[in-house]
Parts: structure tokens; C-alpha cells; sequence
């Protein structure tokens, strides 16, 4: 007879898609000349974001053939480092002004250039929370982000949903921040 298990003293809850909160850690300088409330609407952006993402990691195999055997040796990083993020589209437009201000460090519609180096770059998190909806279970830092793409969802007179903005982004790493686990948001 096979002994019962409880799965929840064993491996607690599972973790929920739904419960996770997004924040932007830090801010490019001279945002708050294009977008002065930056710094307040940094603070309150979870309460708009309605999709993150929670980065993979992924390392390339390279298989070497020596002597009639084969050895895998780990190669280059092949983490994703591109998504979509999505938001609710707020009536004063806070949402789409604060990312075209960071957009307009990638490439603006004036005269096509982008800004270089670590000027248009930010930082954004994501925390994986725990079902109390309270804890912080895992943490990770998307660090020198750019934002490369703002798409709104259609103008349309016959339909009746929330407007929705996706903005696209690229990092150059993807840092686990061991200090904020099991802190509380």
C-alpha cells in the first residue's frame, strides 16, 4: 500500500499567473522634463499593468565529438530578452506619455535618433507574490531597458472594451535580487 502524501506540507500552494507586482526601479535622467509626474506614476504603475513577463534563462549546448564520445559544455546566453507589457490605458493618458517620453530615448518621431549609452536606459522588476497576495516569493531585475515599440489597440465607435496600450521593451540582463524574497510589497 502506498503511503498518502500531503502535497501542501510538501510543496505549499502552486504559484499563481495572476499574482505578481511590476515596478520600474529606476528612471532615465531628464525624463521629467518630457514627463514631469514620472515619479509619481513610477509608484502607482502596477495598478495599470495587466501582463509582465517573468523572464526565462536559457544557455546554448555545444556538443563536442572527441574520441567516439560526446561532451556538452555550455555555451552563450540564449535568454529572450524582448517582450510586450501591457496596460490599461488611464483617462489623463499617463500611461502612454510616461512611455513615449521612454520611447522617445530609443528613436523619436522629430528626427529618428536614439539616445546612446546609459541615458535612455531604466530598470524595471518583477515580483512573483505569494497566494497571502502579500510576500514576495521571487524577484527579478530586467536592468537596461529600452522601450522600442508603444502599440494602442484600435479607435473603435462600436466597440465597448478598456483600451489597452502594449509597450515593447529589450534589457540587457536579467538579475535575481535575493534581498526582496519573503519581504512583504
Amino acid at each position: 500500500m502506498i503511503a498518502s502524501v500531503d502535497i501542501h506540507a510538501n510543496i505549499g500552494e502552486f504559484q499563481r499567473q495572476y499574482i505578481y507586482k511590476f515596478f520600474i526601479e529606476t528612471l532615465p535622467p531628464g525624463i521629467t522634463s518630457t514627463f514631469p509626474e514620472a515619479a509619481t506614476f513610477q509608484s502607482h504603475v502596477d495598478l495599470y499593468n495587466t501582463k509582465a513577463v517573468f523572464p526565462n534563462r536559457k544557455t546554448a549546448n555545444i556538443n563536442i565529438k572527441w574520441g567516439g564520445e560526446f561532451f556538452d559544455i555550455p555555451g552563450v546566453d540564449e535568454s529572450t530578452r524582448d517582450t510586450e507589457l501591457e496596460f490599461f490605458e488611464d483617462e489623463p493618458m499617463w500611461v502612454y506619455d510616461f512611455f513615449s517620453a521612454l520611447k522617445d530615448y530609443t528613436g523619436n518621431e522629430y528626427n529618428q535618433a536614439g539616445v546612446w549609452g546609459i541615458e535612455g536606459k531604466f530598470d524595471i522588476g518583477i515580483a512573483m507574490i505569494s497566494v497571502d497576495k502579500e510576500t514576495i516569493r521571487v524577484y527579478r531585475r530586467l536592468s537596461g531597458v529600452r522601450v522600442y515599440s508603444i502599440e494602442a489597440d484600435e479607435a473603435d465607435r462600436g466597440a465597448d472594451g478598456v483600451s489597452h496600450l502594449k509597450i515593447g521593451i529589450r534589457w540587457d540582463r536579467n538579475i535575481e535580487d535575493k534581498t526582496k524574497r519573503n519581504t512583504k510589497v
